[in-house]
């Protein structure tokens, strides 16, 4: 059987800021040589589609912003390279509640749902949407727009049903995605450092239940694919 090279780039939180994105991914192909087949983002993605679906963000008003996510759903823009996404904790929650069990946001814009799993060129990948939080985990989907004070953040939080589906899938899964930090991950980096900026964080590290944010960067991978 034969194989061919697949091309990934990662992107932590997107933030809706897709033009920047596809542009930083263009210049990186322009240096490297190398066209990149897939784009995973893990979350914080902001599928804003128009002002209503800014205002089911759970974030403060400094922060909303359309950014650029609505010129690929309008068809203003197609995005150039198949782009692959799981939910965070900044979303418009009200557009990725109507696609719960995953699918297009735009086109070549895919979403995986509360968790789902997808084949990309031979690879399996699986993801797993929202931020872990205790008190919320083993609740049903209860939310509906519109959202409450608190609803507009239990929305974005991660269900046990949501880790069931994906227990059920059988062989071997090649990539995992989350918004949540892996536990331990900081044994991994430099953590002096990271507590030393962010000492919130050292409770969370010393009890390894270390679950934040995926930090926003681009990382280019190759894998080899049947």
């Amino acid at each position: 059987m034969s194989s061919r090279t697949v091309t990934i780039a990662v992107e932590g939180c997107a933030h809706g800021e897709l033009d920047g994105i596809y542009a930083s991914l263009a210049e990186t192909e322009k240096r490297t040589g190398k066209k990149v087949d897939l784009l995973i983002c893990c979350g914080d993605f902001q599928a804003v589609r128009n002002l209503v679906d800014l205002h089911s963000m759970a974030c403060p008003i400094k922060f909303l912003s359309m950014n650029s996510f609505y010129k690929y759903y309008s068809g203003e823009k197609k995005a150039p390279v198949l782009t692959l996404f799981v939910g965070g904790n900044h979303e418009a929650s009200n557009h990725l509640q109507e696609i719960y069990h995953g699918g297009w946001v735009a086109p070549n814009i895919y979403y995986l749902g509360g968790s789902g799993v997808v084949n990309f060129g031979g690879i399996r990948i699986a993801g797993i949407s929202g931020i872990y939080k205790s008190g919320d985990y083993r609740k049903g989907i209860y939310e509906r727009i519109p959202y409450d004070r608190g609803s507009i953040r239990s929305v974005f939080h991660t269900r046990e049903v949501d880790t069931f589906k994906l227990a059920q899938v059988s062989g071997p899964i090649d990539v995992f995605i989350s918004h949540d930090w892996p536990r331990g991950v900081t044994r991994f980096g430099d953590e002096r450092s990271l507590l030393r900026r962010k000492p919130f964080f050292r409770e969370e590290v010393h009890f390894r239940a270390c679950r934040q944010p995926s930090p926003a960067r681009v990382m280019i991978c190759t894998s080899l694919c049947a």
